[in-house]
């Protein structure tokens, strides 16, 4: 079990501060998309606790964030449910619109609308980089220090856009 992994499935969420929830919610998000690469069963485990904790923090979260870790959700079960995969898309797109719209300065909220732009296959690998740019200047500026791997994606991602727009 990886530090990352043992970190989430120990943690006493009833005990844990505002501040710390958040920061394992953030956590969560990440390993998700890392087990659903790895392991489908075990993905499903760490996605409906991801879930159950985005729920508990609804009214805590600002509310483009909800939604951006909400459109994550349903880009989770695009890859685990193919039968809904129309209904699973529609909410994905739904979420990640409407957070940008909430606010369009989050750089968090700007990731999530950058991967969704490089990864659909209707979306714009050049929008996608104008979203991760405009992310990347934003983490710059703010560093929080448990948004440093959420940085480092989109500093990825950059390169990724970069690279496919050459070709």
């Amino acid at each position: 079990m990886s530090v990352w992994e043992e970190y989430i499935v120990s943690a006493q969420w009833d005990t844990l501060s505002l501040q710390e929830q958040e920061q394992l919610l953030n956590y969560e998000y990440g390993f998700s998309a890392y087990k659903l690469g790895e392991d489908a069963d075990k993905a499903r485990e760490f996605i409906t606790r991801f879930e159950s904790h985005l729920e508990a923090l609804k009214d805590a979260l600002p509310a483009a964030r909800y939604h951006a870790y909400l459109a994550s959700v349903y880009t989770y079960k695009l890859g685990l449910d193919k039968a809904h995969m129309i209904a699973n898309a529609k909410q994905l797109y739904a979420n990640v619109n409407c957070a940008l719209e909430l606010d369009d300065q989050d750089a968090f909220v700007l990731s999530m609308k950058g991967n969704v732009e490089f990864y659909s296959p209707f979306g714009s690998k050049k929008k996608a980089l104008e979203y991760f740019l405009k992310a990347d200047s934003i983490y710059a500026i703010r560093g929080e220090e448990y948004e440093q791997w959420n940085h480092r994606a989109v500093e990825m991602n950059i390169e990724m856009c970069k690279d496919k727009l050459k070709k």
